[in-house]
């Protein structure tokens, strides 16, 4: 700290983010915690500073930065306003389960201390009220001790099982106090998660009994990537026990090229499944009917015994329905996924004598999941090969295709897919092979969260030289463009890559099944859902903001050569650069 006569509540804020290794905040400026603000600045070992034009930006760009780093960037929002901007990104960061450390400024409780209109209009009483049903915990307190109290708290609740956003309040005027002269940090190791044990050894005993009795194990997981070291385990385990795997995709889980990976893939084979191991899946209604079917009445279950090892359950929102739909399942466990999953691959070793027994029917169920595999993956390339005979346009998937084969001898990593239909064509064409290559899309299916996402993402991993990649539907990004000004300003390495179809595709697509369904005559599912009438000129915007472009591809044969240069340029400046495609 600068050698000053006094020394404020919101100094020890930031002494606070500084001895829990927060290297970075982001913010758009508000008086509400402008107290914090002038500690920020004014700290000589202050974590960097990331200004942004809107809080939903800063909050995306938190989220990126934590699945890309496992670490955190503090996010300060202004009160009343600002908070309701930033809602939309911190569901989003729900839905996701990701932990967040959010400080909201609120204007002073105490109504004598108010300055006439704006602290009015922006002081509330219970303002976590407006995001209380999707965080994971929140606070208003009204003096430093308890404010103090409620930092360590939240810190070490947000990272604790289920992780998730979690927000306090932080009075106008309890920041610009002078530091009351007995109040102290705790010690830093306060905030240290609670752990959840690992599953029961007849938990564990049972379960792989039953691995090594089924017909066709099938394994289903979704969330677990969320801790990188599961990801090995789980494959000794697909492949011990020659398991079919489908990944859910939230997160990097398990190798797409692995051969036991069955992923967007339906069979008759999955069909026979009698037993089905799902691991941190939020959707399990909807990983069942993937390859089980369902009907009007519900899953079609057949005789198939089905096993969780899920924290989902610690964690529900009376507000939103993200719980998903609810599954009788005969066996749920709720435990620590990384010990629990260690443990199973321990105890297959240990039955290692009673799989030998089986090893010929093994062989020859893991030698029919090897040919579904192969078999889709020559498909779906023989799908971008017709596609691409199209010379007069860009398909989706030959895009992808292009893309990856520009960069995948480079250490890359995929901050964001954009859309359904983009992430769904990635995972069939790129090689995710290994934890962090792929980040996941933005958990609650809200709109603005890619460029804020990658951004932070790429600022987590700016100094190790790897090629952060945004693939950007176009109009998530004309939510938040402003982005693009911190992008330009702290000269973030980042590679843009606007796959631009001058439609919201899902709502184009909607609005075809509703004219069907009523006989509509004639195709009218571009109006009021395209930009074909008044296209926007993504180069120009980002030049506009001083980003580096190059000319807008609308070949095939483009693709290629354009991201090689982006990815050159970054490489030789480490600034980014925007591109965009016009495809189909």
């Amino acid at each position: 700290m600068n050698t000053c006569t006094k020394k404020y509540f919101s100094d020890i804020v930031v002494d606070f983010l500084i001895q829990q290794n927060v290297e970075c905040v982001a913010f758009n400026p508000g008086a509400s915690f402008r107290g914090i603000h002038d500690s920020l600045v004014h700290h000589d070992n202050s974590p960097d500073i990331f200004m942004v034009c809107h809080e939903e930006i800063a909050i995306a760009m938190a989220h990126g930065y934590f699945k890309a780093s496992n670490r955190h960037m503090a996010v300060f929002i202004h009160s009343n306003v600002g908070l309701l901007h930033a809602s939309m990104a911190i569901f989003n960061a729900w839905c996701d389960r990701v932990p967040l450390f959010l400080i909201g400024g609120n204007g002073p409780i105490d109504a004598a201390k108010r300055r006439p209109w704006i602290d009015w209009i922006h002081t509330s009483q219970n303002i976590e009220s407006v995001v209380k049903d999707f965080v994971k915990w929140c606070d208003q307190p009204i003096s430093q001790r308890a404010t103090m109290e409620s930092m360590y708290r939240g810190f070490k609740l947000m990272n604790t099982e289920m992780p998730a956003p979690i927000y306090i309040a932080i009075d106008f005027d309890v920041q610009e106090q002078k530091l009351e002269s007995n109040l102290c940090l705790l010690p830093k190791d306060a905030t240290i998660p609670s752990k959840l044990p690992g599953a029961d050894q007849t938990f564990i005993n049972n379960l792989v009994n039953n691995l090594i009795r089924a017909q066709m194990p099938v394994l289903i997981v979704d969330f677990n990537g969320r801790n990188p070291d599961t990801v090995l385990p789980l494959i000794t385990i697909a492949e011990s026990i020659g398991m079919a795997v489908i990944d859910r995709g939230n997160r990097f889980n398990f190798p797409n090229n692995h051969p036991l990976n069955v992923s967007h893939i339906s069979a008759d084979i999955l069909k026979t499944a009698d037993f089905v191991l799902a691991i941190e899946v939020q959707d399990l209604a909807g990983a069942l009917a993937s390859f089980l079917g369902a009907t009007e009445s519900g899953l079609n279950r057949n005789n198939v015994k089905l096993v969780t090892i899920n924290t989902n359950d610690i964690l529900l929102s009376k507000w939103s329905a993200d719980y998903q739909q609810f599954v009788h399942v005969d066996n749920a466990c709720i435990a620590d996924t990384l010990q629990t999953i260690q443990n199973i691959q321990n105890q297959i070793i240990l039955k290692k004598s009673e799989l030998f027994k089986n090893d010929d029917e093994r062989y020859e169920r893991k030698q029919k999941i090897s040919t579904l595999h192969h078999d889709a993956k020559n498909k779906w390339n023989h799908e971008v090969r017709i596609f691409s005979e199209n010379k007069s346009k860009i398909h989706v998937s030959v895009a992808v295709k292009e893309i990856f084969n520009a960069v995948k001898d480079k250490q890359w990593m995929l901050t964001n897919t954009g859309s359904l239909t983009i992430d769904g064509w990635v995972k069939k064409l790129w090689a995710l092979d290994r934890s962090g290559s792929y980040l996941g899309l933005n958990g609650g299916g809200g709109l603005g969260y890619g460029l804020g996402a990658s951004i932070g993402a790429a600022i987590a991993r700016c100094n190790d030289k790897t090629l952060c990649i945004n693939l950007q539907a176009d109009g998530d990004f004309l939510y938040t463009p402003s982005a693009l000004w911190t992008l330009s300003s702290y000269n973030i390495p980042l590679l843009v890559i606007v796959m631009n179809n001058q439609l919201y595709l899902n709502s184009t697509q909607h609005a075809n099944v509703i004219a069907k369904n009523r006989n509509r005559e004639g195709d009218l599912s571009h109006i009021a859902t395209s930009f074909y009438d008044m296209p926007v000129d993504f180069i120009q915007l980002a030049q506009s903001f001083g980003i580096h472009t190059l000319p807008v591809i609308t070949s095939v044969d483009e693709i290629q050569q354009t991201v090689i240069s982006a990815a050159e340029y970054i490489s030789t400046h480490n600034k980014p650069v925007l591109i965009e495609i016009i495809m189909e």
